[in-house]
């Protein structure tokens, strides 16, 4: 397994992707990933889970998970690839509950084909993908309304399921996720989060990892991290700014945390992934597909 450092030139991006039979390490990077399979079966590998895949099964990635897509002998698949951040939907009304799910330990990895709303993600990615190949009158505008629509389905798909399952945490949970999403690049006091929802310290940790497999420390760790990330692809600011922008209190944390997640420090983050200001010119891809898995139709550089 390794550490994948994609290059994203916005904080959401489209490609179209070819993969071929060969055997390869799981890979894993700080983007929430959806993928398109257009054509031929493939095998999916999420952490230790083995899924066969169908054309128009759409695979939902969450951050930091290790994974990667491999191709049925002689049998090439192509995909779509939609790449994200959680920044690009902060300002966006509910943009919280739209994220929310890919943050929660029981996310279904596969919308299966025959789903209504895997038809309707598959529609729309095609028609992301035809904007920008076509070079549309803002194209970028047209990704963006294609991509809002998938996460709306994305949303409506693993609710309905979640409502299907008994045991589920409770809502103030999955609520104060939500606040998590919105409020990370502030100081969150997790002590007085527990008592807003009526519950105590330890009630609180254990139905919190219930939900998202993690501890509400390491959630908020993860998204600080992941926003860093993001500033250090897109913007040209300095590590003590990203940093405190990113909601770490101090360097020291910011530098110790990053490299916990990443495998690198920022600086060599930096180095490894950044192209500063890149100007994007129409029909560039916004994006350069995961090493290994066929370059993407419209390759960075």
């Amino acid at each position: 397994m390794y550490v994948e450092h994609l290059r994203l030139q916005r904080s959401f991006a489209f490609c179209r992707v070819w993969g071929s039979h060969e055997e390869h390490d799981l890979h894993i990077h700080d983007c929430l990933e959806i993928g398109i399979l257009l054509k031929n079966d493939l095998e999916y590998r999420f952490g230790d889970q083995t899924y066969e895949g169908k054309p128009g099964d759409i695979f939902l990635c969450r951050p930091f998970v290790p994974h990667w897509s491999y191709a049925q002998k002689d049998q090439p698949f192509e995909c779509i690839l939609l790449l994200f951040t959680p920044g690009i939907l902060r300002k966006i009304p509910d943009g919280s509950k739209l994220l929310a799910p890919f943050y929660e330990r029981n996310l279904p990895c596969r919308i299966p084909f025959d789903s209504s709303h895997a038809k309707h993600i598959k529609t729309s990615a095609e028609k992301a993908m035809e904007a920008q190949e076509s070079g549309e009158e803002a194209w970028v505008t047209r990704q963006f309304m294609s991509f809002i629509d998938i996460l709306l389905h994305v949303h409506d798909f693993v609710r309905k399921q979640a409502a299907c399952r008994p045991g589920q945490s409770s809502t103030a949970i999955a609520e104060m996720v939500g606040h998590m999403l919105d409020n990370y690049q502030k100081p969150v006091d997790l002590e007085t989060a527990a008592s807003l929802i009526g519950l105590s310290r330890t009630a609180f940790y254990k139905e919190f990892g219930m939900l998202t497999g993690l501890t509400p420390n390491e959630f908020l760790n993860r998204l600080r991290v992941q926003h860093a990330m993001d500033l250090l692809r897109s913007t040209a600011e300095n590590m003590t700014d990203i940093a405190y922008e990113s909601g770490f209190q101090s360097l020291s944390t910011f530098n110790k945390r990053f490299k916990k997640y990443t495998g690198v420090s920022p600086r060599e983050y930096l180095l490894k992934s950044y192209h500063p200001r890149r100007q994007e010119d129409g029909r560039d891809g916004p994006a350069t597909a995961p090493r290994g898995k066929a370059r993407s139709k419209y390759p960075d550089g």
